[in-house]
């Protein structure tokens, strides 16, 4: 018997497939190691069932993706939250802009979450300045910025509003509250929580494997936890084709005085020109030269 339905979490080599709200324990067909095609948590596929009692089946075809992630290995998302932390452990920039450039790459929305705000709070209930220039240097790049406390509750409104109705990929660093903020959305589903390592002031990765959650009282809202990671391996293969995922860059790459202008050493470049007037944060302006230079390098190699 064949069903139709999702895959909603993939552990060892089994897919597990909700199929009209029964959940099927699969393994993939030989034929998808033949074509090349992995499947992916968020896809929709056909099951032929083993066993009703076991509720076992195959998984025997995947249907063609509306869109598709390689990290996080993840099918038919509408967008992606990626969640940092103002402190505890330190935000790295660079990591969030690596991820940043890969969702560009990939056509993916994607809303930053800063999360531990109240960290960075002041007794009057004030945002310091460290939070303050953060927020301001990724809404002047264009994208929205949601700053949230798991504690206080702040922003938890705004992300239900941003996830409402969309299959959300959950994304960020190990130990920056993607398990608490699925907490405090999920009353009583208890994701295991994980504490900051003092010696390497790193988060301790929690979720070992990726899956679709259903948010309760909102209709066909569903987020997918996802492995935290300490590094991002940038998906872009030649460095002169990182300036075209910096949204800052929109509309001034043809307007440098050479054409293929790097907006590293040449003259009349108009980026350095909206980088020393301010209009471009100096910050994220860095980071792009450490992202070219990375790609360059590997190029080499």
């Amino acid at each position: 018997m064949n069903l139709t339905g999702k895959i909603i979490k993939g552990i060892g080599g089994f897919y597990y497939v909700d199929a009209a709200g029964v959940l099927y324990e699969t393994r993939a067909r030989g034929l998808f190691r033949k074509q090349g095609i992995t499947p992916l948590v968020g896809d929709v596929c056909t099951i032929d069932v083993i066993s009703e009692t076991e509720r076992t089946a195959y998984l025997v075809d995947i249907e063609e993706r509306s869109s598709e992630l390689i990290r996080p290995a993840v099918a038919n998302v509408d967008q992606a939250l990626v969640i940092f932390a103002c402190a505890h452990p330190v935000p790295s920039t660079g990591l969030l802009d690596r991820f940043l450039i890969n969702m560009e790459l990939q056509q993916m929305k994607t809303i930053i979450v800063l999360s531990k705000v109240d960290l960075l709070m002041n007794e009057a209930g004030e945002s310091l300045e460290e939070l303050q220039t953060l927020c301001e240097t990724y809404r002047k790049a264009g994208y929205q910025v949601i700053e949230l406390s798991n504690v206080t509750g702040d922003g938890l409104d705004d992300i239900r509003e941003a996830i409402d109705g969309k299959l959300t990929v959950l994304s960020g660093p190990s130990g920056v509250g993607k398990s608490s903020l699925i907490n405090s959305l999920i009353p009583g589903f208890n994701a295991e929580t994980g504490d900051i390592s003092k010696k390497l002031r790193k988060g301790k990765n929690t979720t070992r494997h990726t899956e679709i959650i259903p948010v309760p009282d909102m209709a066909d809202t569903f987020v997918i936890d996802t492995p935290g990671y300490s590094s991002i391996e940038l998906m872009v293969e030649d460095e002169s084709d990182v300036k075209l995922y910096m949204r800052e860059f929109e509309g001034l790459n043809e307007t440098c005085r050479f054409t293929g202008c790097s907006h590293i050493a040449e003259p009349g470049c108009s980026v350095k020109e909206k980088v020393e007037e301010g209009a471009i944060s100096q910050l994220r302006y860095e980071s792009y030269i450490d992202m070219f230079n990375e790609v360059k390098a590997r190029r080499k190699w």
